[in-house]
Parts: C-alpha cells; sequence; structure tokens
C-alpha cells in the first residue's frame, strides 16, 4: 500500500504540468494568443485568414479574429 501514495502524487504532479490551451476567447468574441504564430495557425485550421487586433492587456499575448 506504501507504494501506491508514491504513484498517486506523480501522477498528480504530472497532471498539473501540462500547458493550458493556447488559444484562449475574450469576452467580447476576439482570441488571445501568446503569439502571432499560433494565432494564424488556429485560425488556419479553420480555413480562415487571422486578423490581428493588437497586443493583449498586460501585453499577455496577441488579440486576433478569424475571418
Amino acid at each position: 500500500m506504501n507504494w501506491l501514495a508514491p504513484l498517486l502524487v506523480a501522477l498528480l504532479v504530472t497532471g498539473c504540468g501540462v500547458p493550458p490551451n493556447q488559444v484562449v476567447p475574450m469576452r467580447d468574441g476576439t482570441l488571445r494568443a501568446a503569439t502571432y504564430l499560433q494565432a494564424g495557425n488556429h485560425c488556419q485550421e479553420k480555413g480562415l485568414n487571422a486578423r490581428m487586433l493588437g497586443k493583449a492587456q498586460a501585453e499577455q499575448g496577441v488579440l486576433f479574429r478569424c475571418e
């Protein structure tokens, strides 16, 4: 039973280390990505073009729309 505790701790730590989704929808309908490249790739996967709207709040990425 003692071997089970370290296994559970390792699984919890591994799960917390997964990066979050890089494209985040905002309330006003725009999207936020960490980089221009990620924004372009996100829209390209949907068959659309990315329209860059500028830097996100506190310079935490870029704001964009897929058109």
